[in-house]
């Protein structure tokens, strides 16, 4: 069975649910908060072990109190393989604010997940065979990103990079990928551009197979070498969109690794997205097995 590496990054989720995001030097209040395990890695790669992928999921911990947490946490969902670094540092956090109207915004710290070197990262991939898929975030160095990128490629693997959040320069990273996803202000940073059919376009003809362009309730936008299209959005009232991109790449690539044609893939992480921003939180809002073994069809 095809595997999936997930190389991301583990966070404790602190979310504040406001009525509006504060402006410039203004304090609000918040109306609840809630704590849950999170982070890039962490979504992606459950939400793709739930949708019925063969995931082996590498991250790095503190030995903290909150790392046992998120250890715990992650024991529960049953990978095929959790390859933990254990770190003596503090396990990294997130603070994210959700307004009324489900939109978010998120601050991560990534002192642990960028502690982690890359000799360590690639030798928990060691055993990635040809057409195994890695995906990867934004969370860790450039210079880790780019030596894991390396790796897999070497041994046959397929690269799929979710450019988020986006701070390398340059773009030889994503070149050498076999897929992007980005969201709209990522792609259009990431080129430079402000069109955003431009921009995916520009970077598809740089060297990936396929571009994606998440473009919330409005959909996909999808580059490759056949042209442009937009997958259109399944119209939902969101409650919290925190964890919708996450969902989307995680379930995405699942499908991909199961054997599901691209467009297939994407009409079931589009519903799979769907179903998490009528819900709140991050981690709380993956569907679940169930949910996503029946969109994907693994059921």
């Amino acid at each position: 069975m095809t595997r999936v590496y997930v190389v991301g990054n583990s966070v404790a989720d602190l979310t504040l649910s406001v009525r509006r995001s504060p402006r410039p030097g203004e304090s609000v209040l918040a109306d609840s908060i809630a704590r849950a395990p999170g982070g890039k890695g962490l979504n992606q790669a459950v939400a793709a072990r739930r949708a019925g992928a063969d995931v082996a999921f590498v991250s790095a911990i503190g030995t903290d109190a909150t790392g046992v947490e998120i250890e715990a946490a992650l024991s529960r969902e049953r990978f095929s393989d959790l390859r933990l670094l254990k770190l003596p540092l503090a396990t990294d956090v997130s603070i994210l604010t959700v307004t009324a109207d489900g939109e978010n915004s998120i601050v991560t710290t990534v002192g642990c997940t960028q502690a982690s070197h890359a000799t360590e990262l690639t030798n928990c991939l060691r055993d990635l065979q040809p057409g195994d898929y890695a995906l990867l975030q934004g969370n860790l160095s450039s210079g880790s990103t780019k030596t894991i990128v390396d790796f897999a490629r070497a041994r046959g693997g397929k690269v799929i990079v979710n450019a988020a959040p986006w701070h390398w320069d340059g773009t030889e990273i994503l070149e050498k990928c076999d897929g992007v996803i980005a969201n709209e202000g990522e792609i259009c940073d990431i080129s430079s551009m402000r069109d955003v059919e431009f921009a995916a376009t520009w970077l598809q003809s740089r060297g990936p197979e396929w571009v994606i362009v998440t473009l919330g309730a409005r959909g996909c936008l999808l580059a490759s070498k056949e042209g442009v299209v937009v997958v259109e959005g399944k119209p939902v009232k969101a409650k919290d969109t925190s964890g919708a991109g996450d969902v989307f790449s995680g379930v995405l690539v699942a499908s991909i690794a199961l054997g599901k044609p691209l467009r297939t893939a994407i009409d079931a992480a589009q519903k799979a997205a769907s179903l998490t921003v009528e819900r709140s939180g991050t981690y709380t809002a993956i569907p679940s097995v169930a949910e996503l073994r029946d969109i994907v069809g693994t059921a």
